[in-house]
């Protein structure tokens, strides 16, 4: 056509066919920036600006460039954000001292608790404390799964 390379190219499934123009590897940056930075393509994000260039162009290795070329993008990157979110970090809540002297109970099992089992949601802050007889793990693990 007129001297201009183009390959036909048939997209969902053998659905519908595509004339893609072949581009030369110096024209790239030039269609990239009309298809993602130019008024008409809206700093779209990856899948869209590579859909968008897909549907009239070829060339080797485009989506990696697409990929590079929304990556770098400064509009693009100021909107989207950050990547990978911080999570806070856990504290360590001071509870003044020991208390000696914790009165023993009698649970509905009639065994002598004397220790508590504090356990509290980071989320609200709401505290829980299970009255339990001994430290073990076993202890432990079962008033958790009872609660």
């Amino acid at each position: 056509m007129d001297g201009i390379l183009y390959r036909m190219w048939e997209s969902n499934y053998g659905r519908s066919c595509q004339w893609q123009l072949i581009v030369l590897k110096s024209r790239i940056p030039e269609i990239l920036q009309k298809t993602h930075d130019s008024a008409s393509g809206g700093h779209f994000g990856v899948m869209k600006t590579f859909s968008k260039t897909q549907e009239l162009f070829f060339w080797d290795r485009l989506r990696a460039d697409v990929e590079k070329w929304c990556r770098e993008c400064h509009a693009y990157g100021a909107r989207k954000g950050p990547k990978t979110r911080t999570k806070g970090r856990l504290q360590r809540y001071n509870v003044g001292k020991r208390m000696n002297g914790y009165p023993r109970t009698f649970s509905s099992n009639n065994k002598r608790n004397r220790y508590a089992l504090v356990l509290m949601d980071y989320f609200t802050k709401w505290p829980e404390a299970i009255p339990i007889p001994y430290q073990e793990a076993s202890t432990v693990a079962e008033e958790l799964v009872r609660s």
